[in-house]
């Protein structure tokens, strides 16, 4: 298996290479058309490949998968790169997987919270609070009753540029965590420390409750 270094900067590769295939200048439509078929062509390739390691094991068969789909397509390179066609392959193949196993995750912390009796669960959180835009905070907390989730992030001041935190109320599917509602009309604040961010995300936490206690009467 590829060590996760490598592995990174591979991901980065296939990203710079998608850039730069679809970078096409001179308004040549032809060149651009080939490439997406070329790319779905080589992507079906890969609809073996069931998970995001496993791709990257794959790469140095990126030739040998390459001409597979030329020739099942009859499809030619022509002037393409050969390791920017693939790149770009390997990174929307790699954008699937990574939704898939992004959406297994959170599928499973659900019912796992679920088992255990909790009223909320957390499907994110990565960064420090503390620490701005050095290491921005996100996370993200659904309510399981009733798909509710306050989403926290780090952003800057559109007057200022400083970085302050916000809180916001999304809707998602209370079994998948999928969105379903990017805004519901329930909350969308913004602070400036760590300190009333926090207070100010407990009693969001109580508004969503009694958001969602209305709701089951209602």
């Amino acid at each position: 298996m590829t060590d996760e270094m490598t592995a990174r900067a591979l991901r980065s590769s296939w990203r710079a290479s998608e850039q730069s295939l679809y970078s096409i200048g001179g308004g040549d439509v032809e060149r651009y058309q080939l490439a997406v078929r070329l790319v779905r062509a080589i992507v079906d390739e890969l609809g073996g490949v069931g998970s995001t390691d496993e791709l990257v094991d794959r790469w140095p068969q990126a030739g040998e998968i390459v001409a597979g789909a030329l020739e099942g397509t009859g499809l030619a390179l022509g002037a393409l790169p050969l390791d920017q066609v693939a790149g770009a392959s390997f990174a929307l193949r790699h954008a699937a997987l990574q939704a898939e196993e992004t959406r297994r995750a959170r599928t499973e912390l659900i019912a796992a919270a679920r088992s255990d009796g909790a009223d909320w669960v957390v499907l994110h959180e990565s960064g420090d609070l503390l620490a701005g835009f050095a290491d921005p905070y996100g996370s993200t907390r659904m309510h399981l009753g009733s798909g509710l989730a306050i989403v926290a992030a780090v952003q800057p001041d559109l007057s200022t540029g400083v970085a302050v935190r916000t809180l916001t109320v999304v809707r998602l599917d209370p079994r998948t965590g999928d969105l379903v509602d990017d805004d519901p009309g329930i909350a969308d604040l913004a602070y400036s420390d760590s300190a009333s961010f926090r207070s100010g995300e407990a009693a969001l936490r109580e508004v969503v409750e009694e958001t969602a206690a209305a709701e089951r009467i209602g």
